[in-house]
This record gives structure tokens, C-alpha cells and sequence, in this order.
């Protein structure tokens, strides 16, 4: 049948992709994907260049290679769904990117927000402490490079330049403008008020559009680089978080679901803009309508399952190579044996949000008796890395039933992403939170929750709750152990206990942090001054 095919093209903080789905039954058609040209810069420490000379014919490059079985013109439309709180800032011609900050860029040191006492008034306002953001990245600009922040026309999200390119036409959605904290959550239009207190001209933002709005049309000469026909529809761009939880059919007031990818991004979905008294917490509006997401973040998880693997695993990955295997199917089965609690064995990294004051001691095992190896072997530290993992949502969960006055969050969760592979982590993870853990079929939710959103904007779905249902599928429902439960919620208090511990350590100088965002790090930490080439 032809118009039944959507492309996305996900922006990732370390790759593009495009993926071409059948809109009829959820199925990826094509798929390709280029690593970004990205390289630090050597003389803004923390900083990274984005050149769209380089990069854009990388996008042009996927998306001919994901369209090449089909007849492009049987490609109803095109969006782009991306990675959050980096920004875009075209030039007044809309011809060059004057700056293209991805997410993991630091080069911002937030001085201009501390000395205005406008830390408080952003989070009460957009839901987020200022780390990470288009804020800060905006007034560093102003800052350190006035002559390209006299010229700049619009700022976006990389998603939105996606689109940009495709048809020429600037808009975000509110879900990736809340990432901005420039973006009231009230209203979900851009805060007059935080214009005015940063200093930020309001002709440098762009309207706010809902997701899934038909912005425009694929032109001849873009067709002629990216293999679409001409006159394709292109709809707004979307956030990979906000998309993920749709994709994966996490759905409505009340939801509870876990993207777990390199972070964990453990969410929530309510129906009121309450941010956390406490600041902990952050808040962002959700692209759906009249909807919000809490979100605890744990960092670098997937990342640490990934060094276990590389420094550990190394017969496992020799071995899943030659009989076809995943590795991490292999590690699992190390931890069959190994009973709730890992023998006491607890790991820290990630800590449970703190967006006020969020610091992380360093890596660190505690707990294994050398003398024991029958208990100290690799598949209990490997175990032992995945609770933690778990420990860590187990607060974020317990942070959103403070701000809400709910205690039986989450009622069940749905988990997606790389975790939802490991039915070993799943099952940890119901019997952590002691409460049914879901699965869906398609795991990798951002790029099929994108196209949902363009499918309902270019009529082939009359809602997203219709689309859903037509395309999403659960796979399995893991139901906790409840004498496990037990077990984990004594361990949650000794690993908050010991956490405790490691800052201790951290504050005393005798360890390095695994992380700190850039906001809120020690004036020792950044003795070094800043310069523009």
C-alpha cells in the first residue's frame, strides 16, 4: 500500500540515524546511521564544535541508505527526534551555526545566573537547576562571544535543525524547549519574565508548536541530497525522552517508566506542574498536552554495565563472537547463583538526583571478602553493578512520591532501552521497587514514538493513544519477589548509608567525583580560565 512509511532521524550524543517505519505495523523498513563529527575543543576546556558543513551531508548519508528499499514516494513524512539541553544558534540569514552545543558540552560556568540570585526563580519557573541547559549556554555566549550573539537569528534544538535543514522552517516542541529552562511550565510558552531577567532578546526564539505539526515540505534541492521526493511532509522535531515514553507506550497520568540506556532516565508522567520544594527533582513538560514528566536521572549506567564487560568480560565476549551470542546474555548467567544483595557486595556510582547540588563520589566496591572467592567472584560484582543501577531509581521513585504525596510510586513501571534486553535486570529491578516491571517488543522507543507523533500530523492516525495502540506491544510482565523486596530494601538503606560516606570522602579531598555537572562544581575545579580561540 502506498503512504504508509514515516523516517526519523534520531539525533543521539554520539550518532545520527535514520530508521523508516511502516506505519501500518510498527516494523523498521531501513535503518542507517553515521557517527557525528563532533571533536573537542582544545581551547575552551569542556567545550566540543559542531560544523553543519560536516555533519549535514552525514544525515543526507542515512537517510538515502534507509529509504533505498522503498519508492520515496511512498514516504508519507519526515521527522527528527534528538538529545535535550544542547542548543543550535543560527546566524540572521539562517545560512551558518554560530554555535552547536550538544548535550554533553560544559563549557558554561553559570556565574551570571549565581551573581542575579536566578538559580531558585528558573527551577520554580522552568523545572530544572541550571547545569546542562540552553540558559546557561545562552548567556555564555553573551558573555564570552557578544559579536555571535549580536548575530544570531534563532536558537534550537538539534532536532529542530534537523528539520530546519529538511524545509526550511524553525519550531520546537514544548518538550524540548522545557529543556531550555527558558520555557514556563505553566503555560508552556517561552517566560517573558526569564527573557527579561537573563537579558536574551525575545527575537531569538522560536514559536512553540506541539509535536507532530506539519512545518513544511522536503524542497527539490533537499530532496535531491536526502533521496525523500519532493514535497514530503516534515513535522516539528520531538525530545528522545518525551518520544521514547510514547514509543514504548508509556502512557497517561500516572505512568511510570525507565528509558535505560547510557543514563537511566526514570520518569514519571503527571497532570499538574508542581515542581520539588527540595530542588531535586527536575520537572519538564511533556509533549503530550496538558501533561508533565518528573525525571530522575542516573548517570553513566548503561556505561558502567559496558566497562564491566570491556575490563572484565573479555572470555564472554570471545565467546558470544564465535557462537553468535550478546555478551551480556553471557554476564547474566553468571549472576543466576548469586542471591538478592550480591553477599553484601554494594557498588557506588550514580547517586539519586540532587539538581540543587548534585555531586557523586567516586567508583567504588565495598563489602566482598577476599578470602570467599565463592562469593566474590565476577558474576556477583556484576550482579552487584546492576542493583545499584536499581538502588538508585528506587530513590528517584521515593523523590517523586515526596513531591506528589504519593507512597505507592510507582504502581508498575514500563522499562525500556538496552536494559529491557536483560530479563536478569528486569527482574532486579521489579523485586528492587517491589512492583510489576513491563517490557515492550520494540525496546528502542524514541525513533517509532517520533514517527507516531508525525504519523498523527500528517492524518494517518487521528491521536497518538490511537497510534499506540495499533503499533505498540507489550512482551513480558515480571512480577517481584517480595521476599527479595525485603532483602533489597534493608541494602537500600546501608547503600544510602554508605553513599553518604563516599561524599564524605569527596568533600574531604581524598577522592575525585565520577561526576559533577559544571554549575556546581568547586572553584578549585575550575582554576582554569576560560578563552575564545
Amino acid at each position: 500500500m502506498a503512504g504508509r512509511y514515516i523516517a526519523t532521524i534520531d539525533c543521539g550524543s554520539s550518532n545520527v540515524r535514520c530508521i523508516l517505519f511502516d506505519m501500518q505495523t510498527g516494523r523498521q523498513i531501513g535503518v542507517a546511521s553515521r557517527d557525528w563529527y563532533v571533536p573537542q575543543n582544545s581551547t575552551i576546556p569542556g567545550a566540543y564544535d559542531f560544523d553543519s558543513r560536516l555533519n549535514w551531508p552525514l544525515v543526507c548519508e542515512c537517510t538515502r541508505k534507509a529509504l533505498a528499499s522503498v519508492d520515496p514516494a511512498d514516504v508519507v513524512a519526515v521527522t527528527a527526534s534528538g538529545f535535550r539541553h544542547g542548543i543550535f544558534c543560527m546566524d540572521q540569514s539562517g545560512q551558518e551555526v554560530l554555535y552547536g552545543c550538544f548535550n554533553m558540552d560544559s563549557r558554561m560556568d553559570g556565574e551570571e545566573l549565581r551573581e542575579a540570585g536566578l538559580e531558585r526563580e528558573v527551577f520554580d519557573r522552568a523545572g530544572d537547576w541550571p547545569t546542562l541547559h540552553g540558559l546557561p549556554r545562552l548567556m555564555w555566549i553573551k558573555r564570552h562571544d557578544p559579536k555571535a550573539f549580536d548575530r544570531m537569528g534563532k536558537f534550537m534544538l538539534v532536532s529542530d535543525w534537523v528539520v530546519y535543514r529538511l524545509c526550511g522552517e524553525i519550531a520546537v516542541e514544548p518538550g524540548n524547549a522545557s529543556s531550555t529552562l527558558l520555557l514556563d511550565l505553566h503555560t508552556r510558552q517561552w517566560s517573558e519574565e526569564l527573557m527579561q531577567r537573563c537579558g536574551l532578546p525575545k527575537e531569538i526564539f522560536p514559536p512553540v508548536v506541539d509535536a507532530g505539526t506539519v512545518l513544511g515540505r522536503v524542497g527539490a534541492a533537499v530532496a535531491e541530497q536526502t533521496g525523500f521526493a519532493p514535497g514530503t511532509l516534515v513535522t516539528a522535531g520531538v525530545a528522545d525522552t518525551q518520544a521514547g515514553l510514547v514509543g514504548v507506550g508509556a502512557m497517561g497520568v500516572g505512568t511510570s517508566a525507565i528509558v535505560g540506556g547510557t543514563y537511566w532516565l526514570d520518569c514519571h508522567i503527571a497532570d499538574e506542574a508542581h515542581t520539588d520544594p527540595e530542588y531535586r527533582t527536575r520537572l519538564s513538560c511533556h509533549s503530550e498536552r496538558g501533561e508533565w514528566i518528573y525525571e530522575g536521572v542516573g548517570f553513566y549506567v548503561g556505561l558502567t554495565v559496558r566497562w564491566f564487560r570491556d575490563v572484565f568480560g573479555a572470555y564472554e565476549k570471545e565467546t558470544a563472537r564465535a557462537c553468535g551470542l550478546d555478551p551480556y546474555y553471557l554476564l547474566d548467567r553468571l549472576t543466576l547463583d548469586v542471591p538478592a544483595g550480591s553477599y553484601g557486595l554494594q557498588v557506588l556510582f550514580s547517586d539519586v538526583a540532587n539538581q540543587q547540588n548534585w555531586r557523586m563520589c567516586a567508583p567504588t566496591f565495598l563489602g566482598w571478602d577476599i578470602l570467599d572467592p565463592a562469593k566474590s567472584h565476577r558474576g556477583v560484582f556484576f550482579k552487584a553493578i546492576l542493583e545499584n543501577a536499581c538502588y538508585q531509581a528506587f530513590g528517584e521513585y521515593a523523590n517523586v512520591g515526596r513531591i506528589t504525596g504519593r507512597t505507592d510510586l510507582p504502581r508498575q513501571l514500563v522499562l525500556s532501552g538496552g536494559a529491557a534486553h536483560s530479563p536478569v535486570w528486569c527482574q532486579i529491578l521489579s523485586d528492587v521497587l517491589g512492583k510489576p516491571v513491563i517490557t515492550p517488543v520494540e525496546k528502542e522507543g524514541t525513533a517509532i514514538g517520533a514517527a507516531i507523533y508525525a504519523a498523527v500530523g500528517a492524518g494517518l492516525y487521528h491521536s497518538t493513544d490511537e497510534a499506540v495502540k495499533a503499533l505498540v506491544r507489550q512482551e513480558r510482565v515480571y512480577e517481584p519477589d517480595l521476599g527479595n523486596h525485603a532483602v533489597y530494601l534493608e541494602e537500600y538503606a546501608r547503600w544510602r548509608a554508605l553513599y553518604e560516606n563516599g561524599l564524605d570522602l569527596l568533600e574531604r579531598g581524598l577522592v575525585k567525583s565520577m561526576w559533577q555537572p559544571p554549575l556546581t562544581r568547586s572553584e578549585t575545579q575550575k582554576a582554569n580560565p576560560w578563552k575564545l580561540r
